[in-house]
This record gives C-alpha cells, sequence and structure tokens, in this order.
C-alpha cells in the first residue's frame, strides 16, 4: 500500500449527455492534481494511530455547451486508529471529512465524507478476511455500506485484493518492477452558488487501470496507467432541480510518484 503519494490522473474529451432532467449536452476533459500522505504518528505493542490527509485539485474544461469550467480545491484529513486484538485479528476504526471548493466562483465550502470501522482476520499468509462498514456522508445525504473482501496471496509475486468497491490484482515481476491491474472511484464533488440559487454538482466515474510501477529508490515508486472510465457522469441536484449527464465509457491515463514502506 502506498502511504504518500503525488498522482495526476487525466480524461481527454467526453460528451455527456442527458439522462434525467432538462440539461443540455456538453464535452468536457478533466485533469485532477492530487498529493497526501497517511503516516504513524503513534506506535504501541497493540494500538497505532495514523494521521494524514489527501489534498487535491479538479480542473474541468468545458470544450462544448452552456457550461462553465469548473476549478475544484478539495483537503481531506485522515485519522485511523488499529488495533491488533489476538495474533489473528486486527481493528481500524477511521474518519476522513472532505471539504470543497469551488475557486472560479469564490462559493462556499462544501462538506462531504467517510467514515467507519474495518476487521481483518488472518486465516493464514495466504487468505486474510476484510470486514466491516462505512458511512458517507455527501453534503448531507447520508449512507451506510458494507466493506467486505478477501486479500489472497497464491505465490510470493502474486496478491489479490478482492475488496468491494475496489478490487486490485498485483504481479510483482521482480524486487523493481510491479504490474497491477485496479477498479477504483475518480472525480469530485462541489457547491455551487450562483445568486439565490444553489446547487450540489459532483463528477463521478469508476475507473479500470492496468500500471506499471518502478521502484527506482529505496521505497519510492514510479507508476503510469492507462484504463478505461465507465459510469461516468455529472449529477447535479438542489432543492427544485435534479438532473444527470453520462458519457459513454472514455480513456483514462495516471502518473503517480509513490512512497510504499
Amino acid at each position: 500500500m502506498p502511504l504518500g503519494w503525488v498522482q495526476n490522473r487525466y480524461y481527454p474529451n467526453s460528451t455527456f449527455r442527458p439522462e434525467e432532467g432538462n440539461l443540455a449536452e456538453a464535452t468536457a476533459a478533466e485533469n485532477t492534481l492530487g498529493l497526501g500522505a497517511v503516516l504513524p504518528a503513534h506506535v504501541a505493542q497493540r494500538d497505532m494511530l495514523m494521521l494524514g490527509g489527501d489534498v487535491s485539485w479538479d480542473s474541468i474544461a468545458v470544450k462544448s455547451g452552456p457550461y462553465s469550467d469548473q476549478s475544484v480545491l478539495t483537503l481531506t484529513p485522515v485519522a485511523a486508529w488499529l488495533h491488533q486484538f489476538g495474533e489473528n485479528d486486527l481493528v481500524a476504526a477511521f474518519a476522513a471529512p472532505a471539504f470543497s471548493y469551488e475557486m472560479r466562483a469564490a462559493n462556499d465550502w462544501g462538506f462531504s465524507g467517510y467514515g467507519g470501522v474495518v476487521g481483518m482476520h488472518y486465516f493464514s499468509d495466504e487468505f486474510q478476511l476484510l470486514y466491516g462498514g462505512v458511512y458517507q456522508n455527501s453534503f448531507g445525504d447520508s449512507l451506510g455500506f458494507p466493506y467486505l473482501g478477501l486479500n489472497w496471496l497464491p505465490t510470493p509475486r502474486w496478491s489479490i485484493a478482492l475488496v468491494i468497491p475496489w478490487p486490485t490484482i498485483s504481479y510483482a515481476v521482480s524486487d523493481r518492477w510491479m504490474l497491477q491491474l485496479s477498479v477504483a472511484p475518480g472525480g469530485s464533488s462541489w457547491v455551487q452558488r450562483d445568486g439565490h440559487f444553489e446547487s450540489t454538482q459532483s463528477l463521478n466515474s469508476w475507473n479500470m487501470t492496468l500500471g506499471a510501477n518502478y521502484r527506482f529508490y529505496e521505497k519510492l515508486w514510479l507508476s503510469a496507467g492507462v484504463g478505461v472510465a465507465g459510469f461516468r457522469g455529472v449529477m447535479i441536484e438542489s432543492d427544485d432541480l435534479e438532473g444527470r449527464l453520462e458519457s459513454e465509457p472514455s480513456l483514462v491515463f495516471s502518473l503517480a510518484l509513490q512512497f510504499r514502506p
């Protein structure tokens, strides 16, 4: 797992067509730059406190359509406490509030975030069960969902993390090269205000990416990937309006510098 990162994700021009509401078609490109780390702040015999966070900047450039460009800054502090209950059981509680700000319109900050409790049971060195629950708050709307998965390490070179909703398959070609196939969410959300009209807007996707990772110095890795962004859409919600734009699956490119201890 990377505990520190600088990463960039780029989505080329995509056409978004209305699926709900009276919205106009649009074409846009998106670029997301993120910087973050989550590191041990206190380590005891059975407990560990981890602190950190992420700062991301999401630039959405509208190429066509009656919409303005968006530039969204998101600050996400992270705190997690891990406790070892026995030789085979580890439980962690975490909180990750997210504060977003649309910089072009100088709007107020919006609030969302995650929190939850996740456990891991070690059946063996090859199999570990992950379980728990996660709470999500999205600008006042609450959602709870289970966290369930299985880590399988059939050989020292293979790692198969079948964790809902972001599975990852890793293969170590050598001690310096690693290939990964993963699914992970992307996008951002923000509050838009225009006079007395206020709406919550989000641009979201699920990205399936094939990446190559190279350890160029001790615990520092370079990662580059290409993949498909699916289920990609723009949601606009207010007291008297709800609309959604969706696009066909499109390409997504990623580049990152990671710290993997």
